[in-house]
């Protein structure tokens, strides 16, 4: 199917601040990217509203767009809906898989650690395979409406990985999510609220 210029725009846009080209904050500004683009600037009202509505952008009257920053609301909403989401996503999954989690997850581990060790990845990437691997264990539990509540949180969950301090570590990603997959099928679903709250209080106090 052909894109549309809307359609494709949006997908730029969103590839850029989701691989953290565009940081959380930079000005949108409407001349500047539509002369980038070569596109009218009604098409690219269009794309920083479809990005609104994902949670990536933000459009303030009279001052124009930026890419989001997550507010300390924000990322206290985001974690409260990922213990929720997550953390019962996690308890089904060890259900239905005898208390084992499905290789789709620990693939999905062993990407994430794959990427935070290679040379000078991008917290783009990086955000992308986290987001990847906690959408992996909320595909185990095998419930659409899980799974697609969770989906839509997805790039707010990448902006959240963006924003991390800088003490929070590629080795410390990595170690903590292989840890952590091990962790649910010793310990259950529970070890999945201590390990949001830690990455939350970290954003919050960064």
């Amino acid at each position: 199917m052909t894109l549309t210029t809307v359609d494709a725009l949006t997908q730029a846009l969103r590839r850029r601040i989701l691989d953290g080209d565009l940081a959380p904050g930079t000005p949108l500004r409407e001349e500047a990217l539509s002369r980038e683009y070569d596109v009218a600037r009604h098409s690219l009202r269009s794309a920083l509203r479809t990005l609104q509505g994902e949670g990536i952008v933000q459009i303030e009257p009279n001052r124009g767009a930026r890419v989001k920053s997550l507010s300390p609301e924000d990322v206290r909403g985001l974690s409260e809906l990922r213990i929720a989401l997550e953390v019962e996503a996690a308890r089904m999954a060890l259900e239905r898989h005898g208390a084992r989690l499905p290789g789709s997850v620990h693939g999905a581990a062993d990407r994430l650690a794959a990427v935070c060790r290679r040379a000078r990845p991008s917290w783009g990437a990086v955000a992308e395979a986290h987001e990847a691997l906690h959408h992996e264990i909320v595909l185990a539990a095998e419930s659409p409406r899980l799974a697609e509540a969770h989906q839509q949180a997805g790039a707010e969950l990448r902006l959240f990985v963006l924003q991390l301090p800088p003490s929070w570590t590629l080795e410390r990603m990595a170690s903590d999510h292989l840890e952590l997959v091990e962790a649910l099928e010793s310990e259950g679903a529970e070890v999945l609220r201590p390990h949001i709250e830690e990455s939350t209080r970290a954003l919050l106090e960064g």
